[in-house]
């Protein structure tokens, strides 16, 4: 597999001048802040939402590698990865589909057109991320079509302070080498951060080991993210991301009437997402707006016995005003916001070529009070205009208060709306044709909860109960896709903990227990009914010394299962598995830092797609350089 070359020079460089300046350390600090449960940001305490926040230190404590292996600890979150590092990874929330959660990364969104619209974790490094946002439940009032089960929003870092940067090197089980930088500054005036990321690894093999598959699958990826901005006058300030990646991996393949074999087959991704925005703001805060305008270009391309690719185009442009009316008891909010999308789809294959493009014009309406820091609500309706299917209504209703200094309750209901999705509708390859006629999917879900603080342990727990009734579900076959004729039904129960018995020890769990029918009395697939987490990190006396341990729980589930002709046979039942994560850092100095981990500590066998490998144990070491002006 051969990457830009300039590409990946261009970041090898940029790695090495970062150490041509002497070191500082800042400390980033995190607050219980959320951008995705409203249309503003909210303290995550007044959220009605069920809402969880990952900062960029608990992230740097587990060592984090790829985004999506710490989504994992997120109640009522499941993952499935098909095979090794960078194979396709799917995150449901609260048994959604996968193409029903909406990914944010610094405002834009990140949805693969070119890929059944779902957003495929497999590429997203820990690339300076600052904080992971978990919104739960249909947000499609707030967000649109793609945020009916729920919402990812992904914050990078912003440049503090002086010019500084940091540099890490790794090296790990797997032939696994990766190498990122990031230099950055701010000030009251300005702000820039740049980093870039190097992934090469040898892998294993896509399909399962332990079904004779034996050949080797490699993986590589260089991404680039730039996010700047600067106040152009006292009231105007304008902001710019950039992110750019090339992702290439090897894979196995399906041989029609003859089944998996071991192929030198591979897929070559490459994304560029690029948001540019304004915000003023006038009569003293109170009256702030923006415009913002985004794009996501995506493609796709299969290198193999029958060659496909795919490309996806969405463009954005979004106005949005906020009108902040405050009392001596009581602040109020008024939110108006319009939308206009367009998504374009391209693919070819050696079956048919497709080139199809939708519009959606939205219009968005939210009222925000807080009564005394007490009481909080939000109302909020939407409606979307869309060129291929009827106009959708949507709405979203939450509400958070305190019953007492230590308990507080938590409650919201809402629509959402998910639009087949072009593959869906008019299919591309030799076996899946599509189906044209497939109606939008639709559920109303709600939630209620409670969450318990306890000051002797600087920490909450959280328990909270939810049920989503979704229409014309979505299904595919061997051919084609299908809405369901009966309505499906998701159920069960989230709890979360938060526990900090001293300023040296952190410790975080979380369980969820789901119920799921078809309609049909049959459960839907990768959905286990039982996951769980818990995660502890401890600073050593000498403040330079910390580990981490981790484990991870998934319980049986089933899964699709289809013959070499490509015929549907019955589901088969995955086994549960726990996965055990272990990592060491020690601060040798403000400028380096040396660390370790290890992944799957007990060397767990286990599936999450059915006939598709996974990691054993693995180990990692590496260090990290600080420098700056």
């Amino acid at each position: 597999m051969q990457k830009s070359v300039f590409f990946k020079r261009t970041l090898l460089a940029s790695s090495l001048a970062v150490l041509s300046t002497p070191a500082v350390l800042y400390a980033d600090q995190s607050e219980e802040i959320v951008i995705s449960a409203s249309r503003v940001e909210v303290a995550r305490e007044s959220a009605g939402s069920s809402v969880t926040v990952l900062d960029a230190d608990y992230l740097e404590k587990n060592q984090i590698q790829s985004v999506s292996d710490v989504l994992r600890n997120v109640p009522g979150l499941a993952m499935s990865r098909s095979g090794g590092v960078g194979t396709s990874t799917s995150v449901r929330i609260r048994g959604a589909e996968a193409n029903q959660t909406l990914v944010l990364i610094d405002g834009i969104e990140v949805n693969d057109i070119a890929s059944g619209s779902e957003f495929d974790f497999a590429d997203l490094l820990n690339l300076d991320v600052e904080r992971v946002e978990v919104l739960r439940g249909a947000q499609s009032a707030l967000w649109g079509s793609d945020a009916m089960g729920g919402v990812i929003s992904i914050t990078t870092k912003q440049g503090k302070g002086a010019l500084n940067g940091r540099v890490n090197l790794e090296q790990g089980s797997f032939g696994t080498q990766q190498q990122s930088f990031n230099i950055n500054a701010g000030s009251d005036a300005y702000h820039f951060s740049l980093s870039g990321v190097l992934l090469d690894t040898d892998g294993i093999s896509a399909f399962n080991e332990h079904l004779g598959f034996t050949e080797e699958d490699g993986y590589d990826n260089a991404s680039v993210n730039f996010k700047g901005g600067f106040q152009a006058t006292e009231n105007l300030s304008v902001d710019v991301v950039f992110r750019h990646l090339e992702a290439d991996i090897e894979t196995d393949s399906v041989t029609f009437g003859v089944g998996p074999v071991d192929s030198n087959d591979s897929s070559e991704t490459r994304q560029k997402f690029a948001k540019v925005a304004a915000n003023l703001s006038l009569l003293d805060g109170q009256w702030l707006h923006k415009v913002a305008l985004s794009k996501n270009d995506t493609s796709n391309e299969f290198l193999g016995g029958f060659p496909f690719l795919s490309e996806g185009e969405k463009e954005k442009i979004e106005y949005q005003t906020d009108f902040f009316l405050n009392s001596e008891m009581l602040e109020q909010r008024l939110t108006f916001a319009t939308e206009r999308e367009k998504d374009e789809f391209f693919s070819q294959s050696d079956f048919s070529t497709v080139d199809r493009e939708m519009e959606v014009s939205s219009y968005v309406l939210e009222y925000g009070v807080n009564v005394n820091d007490k009481l909080f609500a939000t109302l909020a309706g939407r409606r979307d205009n869309n060129s291929e299917f009827n106009n959708a209504d949507t709405y979203r209703m939450t509400l958070a208060g305190w019953l007492a200094d230590n308990v507080r309750a938590h409650a919201s209901k809402g629509t959402g709306i998910k639009n087949p999705t072009f593959f869906e509708l008019f299919g591309s390859t030799a076996t899946f044709t599509g189906n044209a006629d497939l109606r939008p999917e639709e559920n109303t879900s709600w939630d209620l909860g409670g969450e318990f603080h306890f000051e002797s342990v600087d920490g909450y727990l959280d328990l909270t109960y939810f049920h989503t009734e979704v229409n014309n579900l979505i299904v595919g076959t061997a051919i084609d896709a299908a809405n369901l004729p009966s309505d499906s039904r998701i159920k069960g129960v989230e709890l979360s903990a938060v526990f900090n018995p001293s300023k040296n020890l952190q410790i975080s769990a979380s369980y969820t227990y789901s119920d799921t029918d078809d309609g049909n009395g049959n459960k839907l697939v990768r959905r286990a009914k039982h996951i769980a987490s818990v995660n502890g990190s401890y600073l050593f006396p000498n403040a330079k010394t910390r580990v981490t341990g981790g484990v991870q729980y998934n319980g049986k589930q089933t899964d699709v299962v289809f013959d070499e002709f490509f015929a549907r046979l019955p589901d088969v039942t995955l086994s549960g598995y726990t996965l055990v994560n272990l990592a060491l850092s020690h601060h040798v100095s403000e400028q380096l830092e040396l660390f370790a981990r290890v992944d799957n500590l007990l060397n767990e066998k286990y599936e999450d797609v059915f006939g598709f490998g996974t990691k054993g144990v693995g180990a990692t070491v590496g260090i990290t350089l600080r420098g700056g002006l």
